[in-house]
């Protein structure tokens, strides 16, 4: 299966597995023993972008499309906890890279209508996807998905960017520009903004559309970001949550920063997610470029997608 212009195509499970080696232990029934067998009715579908397309179009740091691996690699070899998910396969970049970053516009377009594609053809109705990996672009064929097929009403996004510049070409840093332009989401809420980044287009944007916006200041300053993903998770309407790496300090990102929340800040607020009608989970812009950054990423990954499915379980 391949985009429209085969710059894309979707890898199965089989095909992953086929790849991707984990450490068996002797006695100890892991998830990549798990996933090698048909898994009825999964709740929750984990699905795979290995691109950095997109933040290559917005001037950002790659190896985007080196999360999701680094993410299987440790996830294949945890022990399985009778939790009801499966794997359906990734979305790999297959074309030629850029050179100019203006030109790697037409190509996050593509990847959009072929990422909406697979979430459409794909994802049960009673399903949770959670989608790992690639730039914050991918947001937006996610949300056109969840408008159509889940009412999505609204955004919890954990970022330290609001990720609403200009929309006058297509890439990671305008997702939720689009998606509120085009009238997808009610409202959109970004926990942990670095109020330094906002330009002047983003200021005015915040008067013109339902956005709030919480500074990263206001938890240096005693905010719980806990009280925050609680209050916000409790509406019992559609909820998209969008985690973006480059929110939590030192986490090697695409807009890696020495600032921001720890990961086990992080972790905290989805364990503290009022469960409701969350539409599905997104964590994206991890981008590790060596070993060390591929199990930090990795490992960071894991613990998130287990967290959401134990408290989503």
């Amino acid at each position: 299966m391949k985009s429209d212009n085969g710059n894309f195509a979707f890898v199965s499970k089989e095909q992953l597995l086929d790849k991707v080696a984990f450490s068996n232990r002797s006695g100890e029934f892991q998830n990549g023993d798990h996933l090698r067998a048909d898994v009825p009715s999964p709740k929750f579908m984990i699905i795979g972008i290995s691109e950095s397309i997109g933040p290559f179009a917005n001037k950002g740091r790659l190896g985007t499309e080196n999360a999701f691996d680094a993410f299987l690699t440790f996830f294949l070899a945890m022990p399985y906890r009778d939790t009801s998910f499966d794997i359906l396969g990734k979305i790999v970049f297959i074309g030629f890279f850029p050179s100019k970053t203006h030109e790697a516009a037409s190509l996050v377009e593509e990847l959009d209508r072929f990422a909406e594609s697979v979430l459409i053809e794909s994802i049960g109705p009673q399903q949770l996807p959670i989608i790992i990996g690639g730039g914050h672009n991918n947001a937006l064929p996610i949300i056109r998905w969840a408008a159509s097929h889940r009412k999505l009403h609204s955004i919890i996004n954990i970022d330290a960017h609001m990720d609403c510049r200009t929309p006058d070409a297509r890439h990671s840093g305008n997702a939720f520009s689009f998606a509120l332009i085009q009238d997808l989401i009610q409202s959109y809420v970004v926990l942990g903004v670095d109020s330094y980044s906002l330009n002047t287009f983003m200021l005015e944007f915040l008067d013109r559309f339902p956005i709030t916006i919480v500074a990263f200041d206001e938890y240096l300053l005693g905010r719980s970001l806990n009280e925050d993903m609680h209050c916000f998770t409790g509406t019992q309407l559609p909820t998209g949550l969008e985690i973006d790496l480059d929110s939590i300090a030192n986490m090697p990102s695409s807009a890696q920063s020495p600032t921001g929340f720890s990961l086990n800040q992080v972790r905290s607020a989805v364990l503290s997610i009022k469960k409701t009608d969350i539409a599905y989970l997104h964590l994206c812009e991890g981008a590790p470029t060596n070993t060390f950054e591929e199990r930090m990423v990795g490992k960071a990954l894991c613990y998130l997608v287990l967290d959401f499915m134990k408290v989503m379980e």
